[in-house]
This record gives structure tokens, C-alpha cells and sequence, in this order.
């Protein structure tokens, strides 16, 4: 499948749970091409387009297969430093939480408050490692941001093998959106089609 069709496929798989005044659009994962990448893994970057005061956010990832990137010697839960990079690039595409950068020079501070408290029978304890995700985080005490536009909260990459699902809750401007969706990269076109069919199926279910 194509780098567009994947896209699409992507923002077609983010079904909305709640409505949020500050989202202006639906969180976008991107796919992104970063130097040093291991073998095998894809990175994925997330954004949101907001018009308030931004606070937390809550994401829990589950696999169902394959793995997240975490650099076993530098990786943390919050962007790699930016002098470690052009020493060990493979740094950069290490899986983690931000407030609007990749490195920690573009990043405005970010505070990780544990795990999530706001996704129905998700929450708590914080989990950020190979496995999974289960993390709450927002911009540091005395870090005002507001508004942004394509702002990036996070990058996770994945081995190409993995499948599972992603639950995104945003509270900028105090409520809450939560997205589910297949974990990019995207299972293969069949199976894509298969559950495309399945929420087109349930979408007709509750028009009925």
C-alpha cells in the first residue's frame, strides 16, 4: 500500500468517543523518516491542532504483536537530548512523550504525571517500555502554551510487525477527546479493508 493510501487508512481507523471545543481536528499520525532508525521499526509522530490553553494528555498504547522502540541505553520517556544525536542518531527515533519538539532543545518542558486517569478502564500505573504505553503527561509547572497548530505530543515507533491499539485523550480547554485506532504501520491492505468494513458495519448499526 502507498505512503497516501496508509494515511488514509490511518485517519479513517480514529474514531471520535467524545467531542472537544480546543481539538480544531482529529489527532494525525504521521509517518516520518529519521536517520538512524533501527531495521525493522517505522516512527510514527503524533500532532494536534488546538485553540486554547493546552494541558494534559493521556495515551495508552496495547500490542497485540510486535514491539515499541525504546533506545536501551539513552531512551526515555520525554524527548533525547541534542547532543546525543549526531553521536548515536539512532536516539532520535526513540519513543516518547513531548510538548511541540523532538529534541529536548525544541521541546518545551514536560512533566510525566503517571498513567492514564481519563480513558474508561484503561487507567494507571504508568507503563512506557517495549510492550506498551500507559502514560499521562503535560507541559511543565510554569509552561504556558497556548495554541498551536500541528503541534507534536509524542513519537512512537513501531517494529513492522506490530498490530494493536491506540486510546489518545486530549484535555486542552479542560475536556476530552479519545481516539482508537489500529497501532501504525497498518496490518496489510485485507485485513485493513476487513475492519474498515467492521466500523462502517457498526456506524449503519447505530444509525438504525
Amino acid at each position: 500500500m502507498c505512503r497516501r493510501g496508509m494515511l488514509a487508512v490511518i485517519a479513517l481507523l480514529f474514531v471520535t468517543s467524545a467531542t472537544n471545543a480546543a481539538l480544531l481536528t482529529s489527532p494525525q499520525w504521521r509517518s516520518a523518516i529519521v536517520p538512524g532508525t533501527p531495521a525493522g521499526y517505522t516512527v510514527w509522530d503524533l500532532y494536534i491542532s488546538f485553540d486554547e490553553q493546552l494541558f494534559g494528555q493521556q495515551m495508552v498504547v496495547e500490542l497485540t504483536s510486535g514491539s515499541i522502540y525504546q533506545n536501551a541505553s539513552f531512551g526515555t520517556e520525554t524527548a533525547p537530548t541534542d547532543a546525543l544525536i549526531p553521536i548515536f542518531p539512532e536516539v532520535a527515533s526513540d519513543s516518547f512523550v513531548t510538548m511541540g519538539g523532538f529534541t529536548s532543545g525544541t521541546s518545551s518542558s514536560v512533566l510525566v504525571v503517571g498513567g492514564s486517569t481519563e480513558i474508561a478502564g484503561k487507567n494507571g500505573p504508568k507503563k512506557f517500555d517495549t510492550q506498551g504505553v500507559n502514560i499521562a503527561w503535560a507541559p511543565a509547572p510554569g509552561v504556558v502554551i497556548n495554541g498551536g497548530d500541528d503541534f507534536p505530543v509524542a513519537r512512537l515507533t513501531f517494529s513492522n510487525d506490530a498490530r494493536g491499539t491506540i486510546y489518545f485523550f486530549s484535555n486542552a480547554g479542560g475536556t476530552g477527546q479519545i481516539f482508537e485506532g489500529q497501532v501504525p504501520p497498518l496490518p496489510e491492505p485485507t485485513t485493513a479493508a476487513l475492519v474498515g468494513l467492521g466500523l462502517l458495519a457498526a456506524a449503519t448499526r447505530r444509525r438504525a
